[in-house]
């Protein structure tokens, strides 16, 4: 009995590959430097979008672009490439449905959470305090008491953006893809995160002074 095959195979270009080849040896070859670079970028790029975008402000913040540049670069790129391609990767070796779910729960649960977010408010706080910080008060101080505020929406909204994507970061992405992948995703995140820091900024700093 004759067996049907397509004849419909759709084949990349050899200029495309052969990019893509390259990029796959010098992201092997340097994933660290890639990891930082993508992370940066997007951190910049953005918080643009979500200022000049979703916010629609005429004037750029250009400080709050690079908190979130440098958040994004040194942290977003440097810190998570050790966390999940390294560190995960030999906790939880493998690619089996159970060693997936433990990075992912992992990460998201208590790396975020517990050192992501609150290097996110630290960084905040020291280079972009509200207008109504108490001057005696610490930065670590000021930190801790916005972050216990607004842990629980913060971290529903992540979630509910990255347990998926990461589920198929951890699952289908080579490693020193990994944090380009996350970088690209990262760019909606971004603005998604920046606009809602704005928001609880806004709404802070309205309950500040009474209004």
């Amino acid at each position: 009995r004759p067996r049907l095959t397509s004849t419909c195979r759709f084949r990349a270009p050899a200029g495309m590959r052969r990019l893509y080849q390259q990029a796959d040896r010098w992201c092997a070859r340097f994933p660290i430097t890639w990891a930082l670079v993508s992370a940066g970028v997007k951190g910049a790029l953005g918080d643009q979008i979500a200022q000049q975008l979703v916010e629609r402000k005429q004037t750029t913040d250009l400080r709050r672009t690079a908190v979130y540049s440098t958040y994004s670069g040194i942290y977003l790129g440097g810190v998570q490439y050790f966390v999940q391609c390294r560190f995960l990767e030999w906790a939880f070796p493998g690619r089996t449905v159970l060693s997936i779910a433990k990075k992912v729960a992992f990460d998201q649960f208590v790396h975020i959470p517990f050192v992501a977010y609150p290097c996110l408010y630290l960084i905040k706080e020291a280079f972009m305090p509200h207008k109504n910080a108490d001057p005696n008060e610490g930065v670590l101080t000021r930190a801790a008491r916005k972050y216990q505020k607004e842990a629980l929406e913060v971290n529903v909204t992540l979630w509910k953006f990255w347990i998926p994507a990461g589920t198929i970061g951890f699952a289908l992405v080579p490693t020193h893809w990994r944090i380009p992948y996350n970088s690209g995703l990262s760019l909606a995140w971004t603005t998604i995160l920046s606009n809602m820091q704005a928001r609880l900024d806004s709404a802070d700093s309205g309950t500040g002074t009474g209004t």
